[in-house]
């Protein structure tokens, strides 16, 4: 099935181009096709969309959890909370995407659970080999894009926000 906005994915690939225009670190975007960065989005899409958002959708026949009732948070960076319309998705679902998209891009077996691994990196005198199997574990959703939709997604009990401390 092809990118169909708002049904398979909240972006489009004209968005996430001017997007990666200003980031740094995506020039893995820029020479991906638009064949693979349509997949990249629909599944961005997928990853993203299975979080506890906030709220409740609009409609129970809408194909992505975007839109949404009763979506209210507190945005930390400008000290207020945050209303956002039925009739809207956020810029920071949007965010994720293009995030996670980048990030299925740069780590192609991360959906199959594949690991990065070392066999022999040396700069200078500091040395790096995978004699004994090691690996590097690659997330399945970089911290950039959890970073972005934290605030929009439920904590605690019944959905309200909670902040756990530890008394010394």
């Amino acid at each position: 099935m092809a990118l169909v906005l708002n049904t398979n994915s909240y972006v489009s690939i004209a968005d996430a181009d001017t997007y990666f225009e200003t980031r740094i670190d995506s020039a893995n975007w820029v020479a991906t096709s638009d064949e693979i960065k349509e997949q990249a989005l629909v599944t961005a899409t997928l990853l993203i969309d299975d979080s506890a958002w906030i709220g409740s959708a609009v409609s129970s026949s809408q194909a992505l959890a975007w839109p949404r009732n009763n979506a209210i948070y507190n945005d930390d960076r400008l000290g207020l909370q945050v209303t956002i319309a039925k009739t809207e998705t956020p810029s920071r679902v949007k965010t994720a995407v293009y995030e996670q998209a980048l990030h299925l891009i740069d780590n192609e077996d991360v959906l199959m659970g594949q690991s990065q691994t070392f066999e022999s990196i040396s700069v200078g005198s500091i040395s790096i080999s995978d004699s004994n199997g090691d690996t590097t574990r690659i997330p399945m959703k970089p911290a950039t894009a959890l970073k972005s939709i934290r605030p929009l997604v439920r904590r605690g009990s019944a959905g309200q926000s909670a902040s756990w401390w530890r008394a010394n």
